[in-house]
């Protein structure tokens, strides 16, 4: 997306709405690590995709259509991607409950290497040298995060690293509902989808929060969503291209919050896979922009 055709875009207005989203989707995990463990990821999850739902209602309102503007002719479509966003959310979640606060969120970032790496196959895509090199590389920093004694919990990492991998079929679906809906409606869609899918398994393992663990999943549950919804703004603003890169200034939050608030410094073998996968991601998203131009 691109800013208006009135205006123009505005990169720096973009960028700076990145930044800030950024430093928000910090502040939700964050505020997941200091709510009490015992309360499960379920409950989270219903209350993040609460949240996700109402603000999908919100922005399909003002479309000013009804109900028309939540109408898809792509229900299979809508239903896979807003699936694939229920798993790889509660496996997201859960691997920043189990590793270190940088390490997870640098795993997230590992969905540009699979996309890089299933570009062809999947979406027909060249996948030239440079991609594949950088998607080498990078699969060489998980190899040290993830080596054995490397101190970060088996399951944790896997579910950074599933979560990851079910991003690339957010990515390739949502560039493909992009070619024929609105992304109100397909933000609504995932709202609706992972609130029923998280609904099940949060009545059946129910546990009633303290009203201060109440209070910080909430506070953290709109944090999520509005994050979306500044990703969206800066979206709106500047060029895809331009933007990309800023995504990355997350992991410099991440590195400061794990630092600052829970005392967390990764081993340095751990630090140089962290280093590999970024600058690799970093790598992909520039080839991605040239592509995309």
């Amino acid at each position: 997306m691109t800013g208006t055709a009135a205006t123009g875009p505005d990169n720096l207005r973009g960028a700076l709405w990145l930044a800030l989203a950024m430093l928000v989707l910090t502040a939700e995990t964050a505020l997941l690590r200091l709510a009490d463990p015992a309360v499960p990821i379920a409950t989270y999850m219903l209350l993040r995709s609460g949240a996700q739902l109402a603000l999908g209602a919100v922005l399909v309102l003002a479309l000013g259509e009804g109900l028309a503007g939540v109408r898809t002719r792509r229900v299979w479509t809508q239903a896979l991607r807003g699936g694939s966003s229920l798993i790889s959310w509660q496996l997201y979640y859960y691997s920043f409950r189990t590793l270190d606060f940088a390490v997870a969120t640098t795993l997230n970032f590992t969905t540009s290497l699979f996309v890089a790496l299933l570009a062809g196959p999947v979406m027909g895509e060249r996948v030239g040298a440079l991609r594949w090199t950088a998607t080498l590389i990078g699969f060489g920093g998980v190899l040290l995060v993830v080596r054995p004694g490397g101190g970060g919990d088996p399951g944790g990492i896997a579910a950074g690293l599933v979560s990851a991998l079910l991003g690339t079929v957010i990515v390739f679906s949502s560039r493909s509902l992009g070619r024929t809906d609105r992304v109100e409606t397909t933000m609504f869609w995932v709202g609706a989808i992972t609130f029923l899918g998280s609904l099940p398994s949060a009545i059946w393992s129910w546990t009633t929060p303290s009203p201060v663990d109440g209070a910080i999943l909430a506070l953290a549950a709109a944090a999520g969503a509005g994050a979306l919804w500044l990703i969206l703004l800066a979206f709106r603003a500047g060029e895809a291209s331009a933007l990309a890169p800023i995504q990355y200034v997350r992991l410099l939050f991440a590195a400061l919050a794990g630092w600052l608030v829970f005392g967390e410094v990764p081993a340095l073998w751990t630090a140089a896979g962290c280093a590999l996968i970024v600058a690799s991601a970093l790598v992909l998203a520039r080839a991605e922009a040239r592509r995309a131009g």
